[in-house]
């Protein structure tokens, strides 16, 4: 069942990819981005628990998210510019949320949407954004 979950949400993924328009780095504020193509591991420090979320990049402008308990997640585009992400999630016709970045220093990356709670985004470094699974990197780390 989670394999056919997991296959639906990138078929999604990709016909929004495909839809998606208006997602480049071409604006005056563009700057080198924060993110690029490669998985990052998303957590709030305030957040005991063990969940995480991942940031799928395909590349500089577009991925897709996955929870670390489920694998589910969302499409999204985004655009990079000097101070923050502009993020996109589950289509065009979504409002924008935008990553305000408050640091971004060696493999750290952090900032805060708009209910101004810390998050902490880290590279993964041994995941291929073409077939990574959450569910399945977390179950590997434990074992």
């Amino acid at each position: 069942m989670q394999k056919i979950v997991k296959a639906l949400i990138l078929i999604a993924i990709l016909v929004e990819i495909s839809l998606l328009t208006g997602c480049t780095n071409l604006d005056n504020e563009s700057v080198a981005a924060y993110f690029h193509r490669g998985v990052y591991k998303s957590y709030s420090p305030e957040n005991k628990s063990s969940q995480f979320y991942f940031y799928v990049f395909y590349d500089e402008n577009s991925g897709h998210t996955e929870d670390s308990k489920n694998g589910i997640g969302l499409p999204f585009s985004c655009v990079q510019t000097v101070d923050n992400v502009k993020f996109k999630f589950a289509g065009s016709e979504e409002p924008e949320e935008i990553l305000k970045i408050k640091s971004a220093k060696k493999n750290l990356i952090t900032g805060s949407f708009k209910d101004n709670k810390l998050l902490i985004f880290i590279p993964v470094s041994d995941a291929n954004p073409d077939n990574f699974d959450a569910v399945e990197y977390i179950k590997n780390r434990r074992n």
